[in-house]
């Protein structure tokens, strides 16, 4: 099982993966972030503690990463690009707050330590991740970018992240779940649950930056499609076969609500070949490309970092 990994780094290693750069960008959105939102002291307290709670715990911040990374292709200025990297982390952690509670996954920690609902109580929780949402919204509108391109991130992002995305590929998980699926509509749940965000997060990278010509959009959206079912497929290999120190969580927490996953839907080893594939084919989008290395390098980590996670779970 899983012989794609053999040429995997060691779990130890992963962190070496991404460059000082990712890692710049990183510090910076923790920093933007810790900033923005509202303050404890600010009434209401609790729920502005609740808030801060849940988006400043942690996270690898990739979708910011992608936002980052995607204007550093068009020569963008850092400064420009904190607005749509901290709204897609808003509603990341909306959308992580909310699949946690009782209703949907009843998942009691979410990177090691108590979620939301758990910390506070399931009304704080959902009070808090609308919050969130509407701080996404309020920080696109207050962008520096020229009016056109500030339209585009707001549609962008309420597409990407309502019904015809992930808050519709929720709504479709919970549906199917406990049933047998084909596996070409078990990859356009996932492109819905995961990869819209994704998409979402290079598009408002791209249009933080500038109007970008359609070649290059093209192209842009062929890697988001890669990177956003491959880290789905990431998600589900992970849940099935990593542990609580690795992943922050209670592994099997898919298996434990009957989830339709690559895993319990589809060969492990498959699955695996699948991920690998749409993680290359979202880097060759890119080739011929100048400035592109920083969101190829984004996907080899998520790709390599599952390989490497799962190869050290068989130990």
């Amino acid at each position: 099982m899983f012989s794609t990994m053999s040429s995997a780094k060691s779990v130890n290693a992963i962190g070496n993966q991404l460059s000082p750069l990712h890692e710049q960008w990183k510090q910076r959105i923790e920093k933007v972030l810790s900033e923005r939102l509202p303050s404890v002291e600010t009434i209401p307290q609790r729920l502005h503690q609740a808030m801060r709670y849940s988006t400043l715990n942690g996270g690898k911040r990739i979708r910011a990463m992608l936002v980052y990374a995607t204007g550093y292709l068009f020569g963008a200025d850092e400064k420009v690009l904190d607005v749509p990297a901290s709204a897609v982390e808003a509603i990341q952690s909306f959308s992580l707050i909310h699949d946690d509670l009782p209703a949907i996954d009843n998942d009691d920690l979410r990177r090691g330590k108590l979620s939301c609902h758990r910390a506070f109580d399931d009304a704080t929780a959902i009070l808090a991740g609308d919050a969130l949402l509407m701080f996404a919204f309020e920080q696109l509108s207050n962008g520096t970018q020229d009016a056109e391109q500030i339209i585009a991130m707001i549609r962008i992002l309420s597409e990407d992240s309502g019904t015809a995305g992930m808050i519709g590929g929720g709504s479709l998980e919970l549906e199917i779940s406990g049933k047998s699926i084909a596996v070409e509509a078990l990859e356009d749940l996932h492109w819905r649950k995961c990869g819209t965000l994704i998409r979402a997060s290079v598009l408002l990278g791209a249009y933080g930056a500038t109007i970008p010509n359609q070649d290059i959009l093209s192209k842009l959206e062929t890697y988001a499609y890669g990177v956003g079912v491959g880290y789905q497929i990431s998600n589900d290999l992970l849940d099935s076969m990593g542990n609580f120190a690795l992943l922050g969580k209670k592994p099997k927490s898919d298996w434990a609500m009957d989830r339709s996953t690559f895993y319990n839907q589809l060969d492990p080893e498959l699955a695996s070949l699948r991920m690998v594939e749409l993680f290359n084919q979202s880097i060759a989008a890119l080739d011929g490309l100048d400035r592109v290395e920083p969101l190829q390098s984004i996907a080899r980590y998520i790709m390599q970092r599952t390989l490497s996670i799962c190869e050290a779970s068989k130990g």
